[in-house]
């Protein structure tokens, strides 16, 4: 749900899923999964010659339009949360979701890194996935190939030989379960660094 000028009601009996962890503001993270979500929608529309497809645009502009004002901090780069916090869920997913331009987008990703880096309160693998590919679109790919090193590697190091539903370097045994015997230790949101070697590193091959 959105109020009139575009911004995304958080209701606190349908939460936002941007990672398992709730240790930062997921609300402008969630404008942009949303922004990012319809524009894959008007796609189809589109091609399903669907009649109301006016009213998808317009809203679609609308949220994008709130984003852009109300949300982005052109001195810092960064977008923040109507908490007056910068997280790097919400640059990761307005990078995804293509609110700005591919130049402001690499802004984002430099300023991500040298003002919200080292990552901190991230829970999973699932949004580890998104933070390496924004870094791969806004064409760090050092940088998203270090992380992606940095932290499947680390699984690696404790012993894994499939990749787990759920973790965080700074506290290995975290579960959003309440005990880590209840995790999944092979998970298929936890594989997705064969999707993006493949997509940004071997795509000429």
């Amino acid at each position: 749900m959105f109020d009139a000028d575009g911004k995304l009601i958080v209701d606190e009996d349908y939460p936002v899923f941007v990672d398992w962890s709730n240790e930062f503001n997921k609300d402008t993270a969630g404008q942009a999964e949303t922004i990012y979500v319809l524009k894959q929608f008007i796609e189809l529309a589109k091609l399903a010659e669907d009649e109301e497809l006016d009213k998808y645009e317009e809203a679609l502009e609308l949220i994008s339009s709130y984003a852009k004002k109300q949300l982005y901090n052109e001195e810092k780069k960064l977008f923040v949360t109507t908490g007056n916090e910068y997280n790097i869920a919400s640059q990761v997913w307005m990078v995804l979701a293509k609110v700005m331009s591919p130049e402001e987008n690499k802004e984002i990703m430099r300023a991500m890194i040298n003002q919200l880096f080292p990552v901190k309160n991230i829970a999973t693998p699932y949004m580890y996935h998104h933070i390496v590919e924004a870094l791969f679109e806004g064409g760090l790919e050092e940088e998203a190939i270090q992380l992606m090193k940095d932290y499947w590697g680390k699984m690696i190091d404790l012993g894994a030989d499939t990749f787990w539903e759920a973790f965080d370097p700074d506290q290995p045994d975290y579960s959003p379960y309440g005990s880590p015997i209840l995790n999944s230790y092979c998970h298929a949101w936890s594989c997705t660094p064969v999707y993006l070697i493949h997509k940004y590193i071997l795509k000429d091959f």
